[in-house]
């Protein structure tokens, strides 16, 4: 009877213990969201972190390669099924972005053989960068919570809009698509992305 009771008390104490570890681990995954709920992102305005990523040609890219111009990354994972439904609709607005002065970049949370792999299925020839999760920071410094997830980052080196592909997103791609389909100014074409708070 006393041995039953001794392992009743250690079977109790642990159950507290993964309890409480449980608790813990909620209040910390609380605390890093924000009051809406949502996953905290980048804040507009505020400098785009560096970051280390491989291209698909085995060049190391970092933030510098993209100064002076406006890029649009958009984070994605060959095992996210609505990331490979975006592709066709991604390479189709790559050049009408790029007539808005908006470069999009696919970084894809993948090494460079499933990122390589990824762009012949979908034939694609946009820019892609390999930085797997596991192996690379680039998409945790970004504050992608999920894919497909974007941040675009202005010529000045701001963050300029983040989000998940959603109606902003959206609304972003017509304005692109729009602004590709009738001459304008380059005051006019800047003006077709969100205030970038500098």
């Amino acid at each position: 009877m006393n041995e039953f009771l001794i392992v009743s008390s250690i079977l109790l104490w642990a159950v507290v213990v993964f309890n409480l570890l449980l608790t813990l681990a909620l209040v910390r995954r609380m605390n890093n969201t924000s009051p809406s709920g949502m996953p905290e992102t980048l804040k507009v305005g505020q400098p785009a972190p560096d970051f280390k990523a491989e291209s698909l040609h085995g060049e190391t890219v970092t933030l510098a390669s993209y100064a002076g111009r406006v890029v649009a990354f958009v984070f994605a994972s060959p095992r996210c099924n609505p990331c490979l439904e975006e592709m066709p609709k991604l390479e189709a607005l790559r050049p009408k972005a790029g007539l808005a002065g908006v470069e999009l970049v696919i970084v894809n949370d993948a090494s460079i053989a499933d990122t390589q792999a990824m762009a012949d299925e979908f034939h694609l020839t946009l820019p892609m960068l390999a930085a797997s999760r596991s192996a690379n920071d680039f998409m945790d410094s970004y504050k992608a919570a999920g894919t497909p997830f974007y941040c675009i980052v202005n010529a000045k080196g701001k963050v300029q809009a983040t989000g998940f592909l959603d109606n902003t997103w959206k609304e972003l791609a017509t304005a692109w698509e729009a602004a590709a389909a009738r001459p304008v100014g380059k005051k006019a074409l800047a003006s077709l992305a969100p205030a970038d708070g500098n």
